[in-house]
């Protein structure tokens, strides 16, 4: 099997983090869907989305689920991002360790998360399409 670049890794978890986006815009107005699996899947979306980026730009990460430490590895990195990114640091109660303990989880307000995922998508197939050209760009100087 050929080896993967960055970018078709940050690639794969954009098209990942696309796909629980679109969940939770499905079932966003279900409230016969608890807010454990809305959570949990906008929590999901925005670890993917930071991976794609931290991917993208070539920054090693830990197997991690804690958005805090993604999104201080973006923020160390010097990676511009949204507003946006740091309000999705409440989304880390979601995670998948939640799923699995009987404490209590505050409520969740789901059209702040789904407001939320739009602007970081944006911002993670703008900065994964940028590199790309960048890299691009390069390739071509250089031949």
């Amino acid at each position: 099997m050929p080896q993967r670049d960055n970018f078709d890794v940050a690639r794969v978890l954009l098209a990942k983090a696309i796909e629980d986006e679109v969940l939770v815009r499905t079932i966003v107005e279900n409230h016969d869907i608890g807010d454990a699996i809305v959570g949990f899947h906008g929590q999901q979306a925005v670890e993917k989305l930071a991976k794609a980026v931290l991917t993208a730009h070539g920054i090693a990460f830990a197997r991690t689920h804690d958005l805090d430490y993604l999104i201080d590895l973006v923020e160390k990195n010097g990676i511009v991002s949204p507003n946006e990114l740091e309000s999705a640091e409440t989304l880390s109660v979601w995670a998948v360790e939640s799923r699995y303990d009987d404490e209590e989880t505050p409520a969740l307000d789901r059209r702040q998360t789904l407001a939320l995922l739009g602007p970081l998508r944006v911002w993670a197939e703008q900065e994964i399409e940028t590199l790309v050209n960048l890299k691009e760009s390069s390739a071509e100087q250089t031949s």
